[in-house]
């Protein structure tokens, strides 16, 4: 099985200036007086290189980088889902749209830098596609369709981010100061001109390459981008039916999963690291999870994904280390998306002569004796934080119609942990559950580091991890492991339908595509649906998959603020107690309940260098 990571150990030698050639090759000396783009490309595999690093700048919104930290979680913080763990004071919390906002702030300008990037490399690949040798043509066909759908996705996310903005359809090396923003709708038609110029071309079928994307991949923005653009255009009924006709085709084409499947399914044999294969407690949303199910060939519902290297010894043959990413191959880790356990107290009342102080302070030598086994899903260092809506609010009876105890995505100790066992023999505690109520939480930061993991996104036990992985001493054993992240799959499409078909005034179809959804995750249908359904259920079923502020940002303001307002962790309105962060929203005082924007802002940077013409700034921005 080939997938697109374990050939980037080439890119970085074989990309622009150099080529992928034979020893003889090589040794037969042909100087040039002066190495340029222009005289740098004599082989496709220089073409296609140029491709994959675009790939590869793309993943980066996926994995996190050194330490666990990176772009990825920019796509969601300051949401109704996420937000982050810093102290209540400091001006970081993304949904405090008053001090940590502004048109010079980096999360909008990385974001921003990364699309262009995408875009710069896919002109490149273009250009050069002409002037080189290909083993076929519809080799050739395909790079281009895949280097159109890298530009086409990135026009797509500037336009929901940012608005109209600048269109750079060719490659050039000559310096611009004259730049223009092309209007919204302009830029979504640009998207989906690429979008459906690569749809044409690419397969159904990119099992073989694993990391590249397909018809599918580019069916499920194109529904995408014609709810954006029927959105923006003053809805009109055009797009969504398009945005319909697209869904309905991938969804043709990648069947949801409905039941369990994989190497840990009923019947499984072997083991890995001393557990059983066979998961008698797990359902079909622990397979759609499981590493080894995620790039399977059983799983129609993984429609692009980004590979992550498989293990330990691959991460670092290309290169990898704790403290730096590499090309060579993703790794995920569990920092990030984990509460920080270590650092809880016993609630007062709770601690115990001869134990310590919290329930996740000391680990007998059953639990391995050290921070975070993995049975917590290792050490985690809560850098962001989902809000108390998308940890419990939103799987309530009340919100999710009645499906606690039902809805597959949320059952403890299977997808869900919302309690953690006490691994210190010397409480009485010990090896049963704690929970929120049971720990001590009179700090800010501290009451909004402890929250759910889910398996999705972190283990539940070693069987996940990478025994061969050693982990650091001062951090624990279990913080790394090796899992791709799905960037298109079919339940998405779903949604996207269901948005499609009420958009488009068919409020029974969107109902019976939202509900496809639920059925699979056994929770009870709904009757009916509005945009705030579609909104919950998203929640629900794409948490920290979903690129939440693209979504929010590709509709109408009404639709998306309320929900801020109501479930931001930090809410943009007046309060009083500082410490009521969890289950209560902290409240910024300096802000009166208005978020000044409808779009992210124009990086300043750009403004400011563009001394040939006028880059406008969105509304509600200065620097």
């Amino acid at each position: 099985m080939k997938a697109i990571k374990y050939i980037f150990g080439a890119v970085l030698a074989c990309m622009a200036v150099s080529s992928c050639m034979s020893d003889n090759e090589f040794l037969q000396e042909n100087p040039k007086d002066k190495m340029t783009i222009a005289n740098a490309f004599n082989t496709s595999d220089q073409v296609l290189n140029t491709l994959l690093t675009g790939y590869w700048q793309f993943e980066e919104l996926y994995f996190p980088g050194a330490m666990g930290q990176g772009l990825c979680y920019n796509t969601f913080t300051g949401t109704d889902m996420v937000d982050n763990k810093y102290q209540l004071g400091a001006a970081q919390h993304m949904s405090n749209f008053t001090a940590a906002w502004s048109a010079t702030l980096a999360l909008p300008k990385d974001i921003w830098d990364k699309f262009y990037r995408v875009i710069s490399y896919a002109n490149l690949a273009l250009a050069k596609m002409d002037g080189v040798e290909w083993a076929s043509e519809e080799e050739k066909a395909r790079i281009k369709a895949e280097a159109l759908f890298l530009r086409g996705l990135s026009y797509l996310r500037l336009g929901e981010l940012y608005g109209g903005v600048p269109l750079v359809l060719e490659y050039s090396e000559a310096p611009n100061d004259a730049y223009v923003r092309a209007s919204r709708v302009d830029t979504y038609t640009t998207a989906i001109t690429d979008l459906q110029a690569a749809y044409g071309v690419l397969p159904w079928d990119v099992q073989p390459d694993y990391g590249r994307a397909g018809k599918g991949a580019a069916g499920m923005y194109l529904a995408e981008a014609f709810l954006a653009r029927g959105v923006a255009d003053g809805d009109k009924k055009a797009d969504f039916d398009q945005a319909v006709t697209y869904a309905q085709e991938v969804i043709a084409h990648h069947p949801l999963m409905t039941s369990r499947f994989g190497v840990r399914n009923i019947g499984a044999t072997g083991s890995q690291n001393g557990i059983p294969n066979e998961d008698p407690d797990g359902n079909v949303i622990t397979d759609l999870f499981v590493a080894q199910n995620i790039i399977s060939p059983a799983n129609t519902e993984a429609i692009w994904v980004m590979v992550s290297a498989p293990d330990y010894a691959t991460f670092t043959a290309n290169g990898g280390s704790f403290f730096t990413p590499t090309p060579g191959g993703r790794r995920c880790n569990t920092l990030g998306l984990t509460p920080a356990l270590q650092d809880y107290e016993w609630a007062d009342g709770l601690k115990q002569a001869g134990a310590a102080d919290g329930p996740w302070k000391a680990f007998s030598a059953k639990y391995g004796g050290a921070m975070s086994p993995a049975s917590h899903g290792g050490t985690g260092w809560a850098q962001v934080t989902p809000t108390w809506y998308a940890s419990y609010t939103q799987w309530d009876n009340q919100h999710n119609n009645n499906s606690m105890g039902t809805d597959l995505r949320y059952i403890e100790d299977v997808t869900v942990k919302t309690e953690f066992m006490c691994c210190d023999e010397n409480h009485s505690r010990y090896e049963t559950k704690v929970g929120w109520n049971e720990i001590k939480r009179d700090t800010p930061e501290l009451s909004g580091i402890f929250f759910p993991i889910w398996y999705k996104e972190t283990p539940f036990d070693a069987w996940d991890y990478d025994a061969n992985d050693p982990g650091f001493s001062f951090f624990g054993k279990y913080i790394n492991f090796y899992r791709s992240k799905y960037a298109a799959r079919t339940a998405e499409v779903y949604l996207l339908l269901a948005e499609a078909k009420l958009r488009g005034g068919d409020a029974v179809g969107a109902a019976d595509a939202l509900n496809a959804v639920r059925n699979r995750s056994h929770a009870a249908p709904f009757a009916t649906v509005d945009i705030q359904t579609i909104l919950d259920e998203r929640g629900r079923e794409l948490l920290y998959e979903e690129f939440r502020w693209a979504t929010f940002l590709r509709m109408k303001p009404e639709e998306w603020k309320q929900r801020i307002y109501n479930y931001g962790m930090y809410s943009a309105r007046e309060g009083t107690n500082p410490y009521e962060l969890y289950p209560n929203t902290r409240r910024w005082a300096e802000d009166k309940s208005q978020i000044k924007f409808d779009l992210w802002p124009i990086p300043q940077t750009y403004i400011d260098l563009n001394t040939g013409a006028v880059l406008e700034q969105n509304a509600g921005w200065t620097k």
